[in-house]
């Protein structure tokens, strides 16, 4: 009956030591899963970020098709998105870039358009109205997603 206590003892360290082990996986896995979401859910919104500044970026140069320059960090939710307009020399290729940013994803999306800008001579207007069209060329995309 003496051999038994000692028996008792290791079965219960044993079987203690196999819950903390699978508590510590589990809690490992559940941590990882969780930080892959949030990196997924961060570039997703970033992504959405960016092309909202190419949207942005698009509406000025059908209000103002000589606009060339940049814009600072604009808040828009929980992120921020800055746009960058520039045109290539010679032509009326314009090129877009955008950056979407949010807590440390950050997504960068180029397009390519070209800005042509007709006069309407016939218009009743002084001066007269210019008719602006744009037509996106490409659309490039540099992120993790």
């Amino acid at each position: 009956m003496g051999d038994n206590k000692g028996i008792s003892l290791v079965i219960v360290i044993f079987v203690t030591t196999i819950a903390l082990l699978l508590g510590t996986a589990i809690l490992n896995m559940s941590t990882s899963e969780y930080l892959m979401v949030s990196y997924a859910r961060d570039y997703t919104a970033a992504c959405y970020l960016a092309e909202g500044g190419i949207q942005k970026g698009l509406s000025i140069l059908k209000e103002n098709p000589d606009y060339r320059g940049e814009t600072g960090w604009e808040r828009l939710g929980e992120g921020q998105y800055k746009i960058k307009v520039s045109q290539e020399p010679g032509t009326n290729i314009v090129t877009i870039a955008s950056t979407g940013k949010i807590n440390e994803a950050e997504v960068l999306i180029s397009v390519k358009a070209d800005v042509y800008v007709e006069i309407d001579e016939e218009s009743n207007f002084d001066p007269p109205q210019a008719i602006v069209q744009i037509h996106v060329l490409s659309w490039d995309y540099e992120g993790p997603i």
